[in-house]
């Protein structure tokens, strides 16, 4: 995604490179809970390409790291349209393609790289590791709503909190890590507490969990994103635009200030809950897959 850290608030209102996609632990806690539903096959190819032990704590820790590559590195990679796909408000489910240009996008790099995963020999320019990285972080973004979604507004990057929540200081931030972060969890607790809710799933509804591909995940991403941030915050609807950063998006967005209260946050964690539990399943099934 285009939102790399900001260093202070008036550069990431200027620019279109201000947060990670799920913040580390968002990123780790989807790690660690596909590495747990690996098949043996899937592990031990894992592990070799991280070169660890093939043991489930072993790969488990070394996935989490892992996780948070991709974003570690965009700026030198030049990366950062691999980490979204901003389909519109008004766009339809058919738009996906029209909206990733030259596969610059979150389910078009998942496509490829699982693909290069599954034959490292299609593509030479990207090692098994870095496919490997990036396949896990981008199946994570894409279960962060606001990676699929745009008002004109950078994936809710242009409006700002006033004031912050905790770290966040727009509606992206909150989303990305704001709401985990009131969970006042660190990945590790987390990933086992949602995993204890996946034993309870029968059979039927975890693998309805997992049904589909990437550009179903993200489409239900962002009709998530419509229902419990868009309308549920009465953001303005703004044209079919994308701006390149926030100074060239529209004055109805930068003048609109969400009014986001404890009560909403503490009803979105369990969305994020369900976000976050779906991205590990479904990271499982493509690694599975792919390995």
């Amino acid at each position: 995604m285009r939102r790399l850290l900001c260093i202070a608030v008036a550069y990431c209102l200027l620019s279109p490179f201000c947060l990670y996609g799920w913040w580390e632990i968002g990123h780790q806690t989807v790690a660690r809970i596909a590495a747990n539903h690996l098949t043996p096959a899937a592990r031990t190819r894992v592990a070799r390409i991280l070169d660890v032990p093939d043991t489930p704590e072993f790969v488990a820790d070394a996935l989490a790291k892992a996780s948070t590559w991709a974003d570690e590195t965009k700026n030198d990679t030049k990366t950062g349209e691999w980490h979204y796909i901003d389909l519109a408000l008004q766009d339809h489910k058919s738009d996906i393609a029209l909206r990733c240009k030259d596969d610059n996008c979150a389910p078009a790099r998942i496509a490829l790289f699982a693909a290069q995963l599954a034959n490292p020999a299609a593509d030479a320019r990207w090692s098994q590791l870095d496919a490997l990285r990036y396949v896990v972080h981008f199946v994570g973004d894409i279960h962060q709503p606001l990676h699929a979604v745009s008002d004109a507004d950078l994936g809710g990057n242009c409006e700002r909190l006033d004031p912050p929540i905790d770290k966040a200081k727009n509606l992206h931030a909150l989303w990305d890590g704001g709401i985990i972060g009131a969970m006042d969890v660190d990945d590790r607790i987390l990933a086992a507490s949602l995993q204890q809710d996946i034993a309870a799933f029968n059979a039927a509804h975890q693998a309805e969990l997992t049904r589909g591909n990437q550009d179903d995940w993200v489409w239900e991403s962002h009709q998530l994103a419509l229902e419990d941030v868009y309308y549920k915050l009465h953001i303005p609807v703004e044209p079919v635009i994308f701006p390149a950063n926030c100074g060239e998006a529209p004055g109805a967005i930068t003048g609109f200030s969400p009014e986001i209260d404890a009560l909403y946050v503490d009803s979105m964690k369990p969305v994020v809950r369900e976000q976050l539990i779906k991205g590990g399943l479904r990271l499982a099934k493509v690694l599975n897959e792919a390995l």
